[in-house]
């Protein structure tokens, strides 16, 4: 067994999880390149915990027992996860738990990496990347959580808002008001356009962050009937915005926000 792992970079092959020295000793390299003595049960029971990712993700009980026995080697395991999460050949949803795996295994110093899956071809393994910053509360990723806010997928956008949303990354408040005027979030043909449930999340979205120049046009958006289903999301971010709290009912909450609408004059109708 030649291999041996630097950092990050690399992945294992079944049963490669060390080098041996001029003593005879398996070591392992932790992610910050301290070598890691192996006994043997270790490269025994990592190649177990190898194999387990390769059984069906619906097997009852698996993803305790990944947990379980990833834990139980904490950096050791590392190398596992990473060569789960870059291959195709693991089901996508045991991708989905090495990934988050890593994440609690190794805390803040597996972000870049984890940030990478952020281009994956796969959505699930997108979702899994934006998931493990989200779990990780890294807010510096904006350009990460920019882009994945015009993902092909809707699953990924969402999660997108939802990280956005959960660490108040403000400075990407005008990226989150333009997905309203983004038809990738409304479905039918051009002039039939019906918006899809992710415009409610956007919305919220807005509030959350606190976008102050959105208050306007919401003000606007929640007078008229065309938008009833959306009131109560509507409601919910001008009062995050505004620091105020509207009456119950519907006339009672046009009317109240009415004060704003006048700023939105002017504005893109949507």
């Amino acid at each position: 067994m030649k291999l041996l792992v630097a950092g990050l970079s690399l992945g294992f092959a079944l049963g490669s999880y060390s080098a041996v020295n001029d003593k005879g000793i398996h070591l392992l390299r932790d992610p910050n390149g301290k070598a890691v003595p192996l006994v043997k049960e270790d490269v025994v029971s990592l190649e177990r915990l190898e194999k387990m990712f390769t059984m069906d993700a619906k097997t009852p009980g698996l993803t305790s027992m990944l947990k379980r026995h990833t834990f139980k080697h904490k950096n050791k395991a590392v190398p596992v996860l990473i060569k789960v999460m870059k291959d195709d050949r693991f089901p996508e949803q045991n991708r989905w738990q090495a990934t988050m795996l890593l994440a609690q295994v190794m805390g803040k110093k597996s972000a870049p990496f984890i940030a990478k899956f952020s281009e994956h071809p796969h959505w699930m393994m997108r979702v899994a990347s934006l998931k493990a910053l989200l779990g990780l509360r890294q807010a510096e990723y904006h350009a990460v959580y920019a882009k994945a806010l015009r993902d092909p997928s809707l699953i990924v956008r969402v999660q997108a808002l939802d990280n956005i949303s959960q660490l108040k990354i403000t400075k990407l408040a005008p990226e989150v008001w333009n997905m309203m005027y983004d038809q990738t979030n409304y479905s039918g043909d051009a002039g039939a356009r019906k918006r899809t449930s992710i415009v409610k999340t956007i919305i919220r979205t807005l509030g959350d962050v606190k976008f102050e120049k959105a208050q306007g046009p919401l003000a606007r958006l929640i007078q008229k009937p065309k938008y009833q289903d959306l009131i109560d999301d509507l409601d919910y971010s001008l009062e995050k915005i505004t620091g105020e709290v509207s009456p119950n009912g519907v006339s009672e909450r046009r009317k109240f926000w009415s004060k704003l609408s006048a700023e939105a004059a002017g504005t893109r109708k949507l």
